[in-house]
């Protein structure tokens, strides 16, 4: 009896000693050596991220999370701001420009470390609409689809209208691929839509360009020229687009091109950091970015 007595009184002794300690403490997450922005995930600049994180864990090993983002607008928003862990941020040579418009400041705060590759233009429209991209400028009430802000072709857009302002003639539009290429199908009669804008890698068939390549009794590609677009240069002096005939299955398209860039902050990151990440870019580009050109 006196036994069980002495171990209830142990036992209660140590139940008391825990609740006043209170619960065991969590480790510490282990703090970033370098942040991503990235992208949406499944898209190809969040691929290209995890890719570049996994060599600098392997190689040098650093912790290196990759955020998932709605694109390059907010890459640069996060790279940008002092208070914001990110790093490096991936972002269309477009939008880069775009943003230093409106914030010159932070053309002293980062690097340019790679190019990741052609992002290109593809306007759509229906066989009954636009026959030329100059018609996008003319007066009147129509819409085109560019999909969510921040969006590839949602930043190509925005810029193509600083640069030739009547293009805001045309509204932009958040409308489903999907529901727009539905619309053109039925014909101008029943929508004001005038096309969709899609940028994308022109090795990639997504779903919506599948449809279009099937389609063609449906569908055209509209062309961008020279001529209905100024130039416009980044401040290395390279141009924001290049001018090209891009074939998507033996189909061309004349169109404009931008680049996908991999940005550093100068003011985040020291310069071993530096150094390592962009001996990773240099030495296994391949690696990271397969197929760019």
């Amino acid at each position: 009896m006196k036994s069980r007595l002495a171990r209830t009184v142990v036992w209660m002794w140590v139940v008391m000693g825990w609740a006043a300690a209170g619960p065991a403490p969590v480790a510490a997450q282990a703090r970033p050596d370098l942040m991503i922005a990235a992208g949406l995930e499944g898209g190809y600049y969040h691929d290209v991220a995890r890719r570049l994180s996994t060599l600098l864990a392997r190689e040098h090993g650093f912790y290196v999370p990759v955020e998932a983002t709605r694109g390059s607008l907010e890459n640069l928003f996060r790279l940008d701001d002092p208070e914001n862990p990110v790093s490096v941020a991936l972002t269309q040579a477009d939008a880069l420009l775009g943003y230093l418009e409106e914030h010159p400041a932070f053309a002293s705060e980062f690097l340019v470390l790679a190019d990741v590759g052609r992002e290109c233009a593809f306007l759509v429209s229906g066989r009954a609409g636009i026959e030329t991209a100059a018609e996008l400028k003319e007066p009147g009430s129509r819409t085109l689809s560019v999909g969510r802000a921040g969006s590839g072709a949602a930043v190509t857009w925005d810029y193509l209208t600083r640069l030739e302002p009547d293009f805001k003639n045309t509204e932009a539009g958040d409308v489903d691929l999907m529901e727009a290429l539905a619309q053109l199908r039925t014909g101008a009669a029943y929508t004001d839509l005038a096309g969709i804008m899609m940028v994308q890698r022109p090795r990639v068939v997504s779903p919506a360009m599948e449809i279009v390549l099937k389609h063609p009794e449906d569908y055209r590609f509209i062309p961008i020229r020279e001529t209905d677009i100024r130039a416009a240069a980044l401040p290395s002096g390279k141009p924001v687009y290049t001018f090209e005939t891009v074939s998507v299955r033996e189909v061309d398209v004349e169109t404009i091109c931008t680049r996908a860039l991999v940005l550093a902050s100068s003011e985040k990151l020291d310069g071993e950091k530096r150094s390592r990440l962009a001996q990773v870019l240099l030495e296994s580009s391949d690696y990271i970015a397969p197929g760019a050109d």
